[in-house]
């Protein structure tokens, strides 16, 4: 049926398949439909992001409320820009799997690894939260690794959609780099690019941080802790990090691990690192903050690379296993683990 309707739009087959991602994923968790917590701050800032209040805690966080504000959706507005941004990233994502010639009913359970994840979870649950934002335009580096240009361009974007991309770096620059015709011109232009595009944000980073000195959650707030006690965060996000890091993809992690453990076992270790480099990468934001499952999702590359090489391959039968494997994931309440506090999430 859907390769029908493909013949007339594959973009409005994506489309649709979006959105009963999101409305399945609604059924795992309340929809948000106000601003909350600091989702009341980012719709502040998409109300004037020119002249943000002199304590808005994200003030430097620009980028999404700046987009909305530009698109008119402004003040509370700013959640629909933000469900807006999570249709084309499930989007986006169906069609990468389309193009690499899965059938619609692969390319569709690939998008749900996102869609029933805290990647686009967060986004629909907590009002004004835009993780969605900042997964698409990693996403989007990623997809054009072989053109440095847009790649870096869209980093740099991510960047400033949420600083903790930065994380990211060590992972984006290794598939930049081997996306060259020649491997060692393809590390000195991958690394020449990533060092304009790091220092281009801290230069706009640190001139809106003097610009809003208030501020709250700037570089000094996450790394004066760490002059004294070098794992203050760490040991502050120590409450429930085991459940707050499960609590990411839940099931969706076993797709990472054996596609890694199928490449290992082939003989490609080097491939099989790759695919799992998000993973620390992500993890390594717990020595600098304490929000787990939130900092967790920045592993959604691992995730979805893992899932498209399992469905490839049909390493270890994953086809046959795979779509019982979402419907079991989807039993599973989901939780949000921030600050040493569980949040269920789940419609009540």
């Amino acid at each position: 049926m859907l390769l029908a309707l493909e013949r007339r739009s594959r973009v409005g087959v994506a489309l649709l398949v979006a959105g009963v991602l999101v409305l399945l994923g609604l059924r795992r968790v309340t929809l948000g439909g106000y601003p909350t917590y600091l989702g009341k701050s980012y719709a502040m800032l998409a109300a004037d992001p020119f002249h943000p209040a002199a304590d808005n805690p994200v003030a430097h966080r620009i980028l999404a409320p700046l987009v909305s504000y530009l698109m008119g959706l402004r003040g509370a507005y700013f959640l629909y820009t933000l469900l807006v941004v999570v249709l084309a990233l499930l989007a986006v994502t169906y069609l990468w799997l389309r193009s690499r010639e899965h059938p619609p009913t692969w390319a569709a359970l690939g998008a749900s690894t996102l869609a029933l994840s805290m990647v686009t979870l967060t986004t629909l649950h907590y009002g004004g939260y835009p993780d969605a934002f900042t997964a698409l335009l990693v996403f989007g580096a990623w997809w054009a690794r072989g053109r440095l240009e847009w790649s870096s361009l869209l980093f740099f974007l991510a960047l400033l959609s949420h600083e903790s991309v930065v994380f990211l770096a060590p992972w984006l620059l290794a598939v930049q780099s081997e996306s060259g015709t020649e491997r060692r011109r393809g590390w000195t232009r991958a690394a020449a690019a990533m060092g304009v595009t790091l220092f281009a944000f801290a230069a706009i980073h640190w001139g809106l941080e003097r610009a809003h000195p208030r501020a709250a959650f700037t570089l000094k707030y996450y790394l004066n802790p760490l002059v004294e006690d070098p794992l203050h965060w760490f040991r502050e996000s120590a409450p429930h990090r085991g459940l707050g890091v499960a609590a990411a993809f839940n099931l969706y992690w076993l797709f990472p691990v054996l596609a890694a453990t199928r490449l290992a076992l082939r003989g490609m270790r080097g491939e099989a690192a790759w695919l799992l480099l998000p993973i620390p990468c992500a993890l390594a934001q717990l020595f600098v903050a304490y929000d787990v499952t939130r900092l967790t999702t920045l592993a959604f590359m691992s995730v979805l690379l893992g899932t498209e090489y399992l469905l490839r391959t049909n390493g270890f039968g994953a086809r046959r296993w795979a779509w019982p494997l979402v419907i079991a994931n989807f039993f599973i309440p989901q939780v949000n683990v921030a600050m040493g506090i569980v949040d269920a999430m789940g419609p009540r």
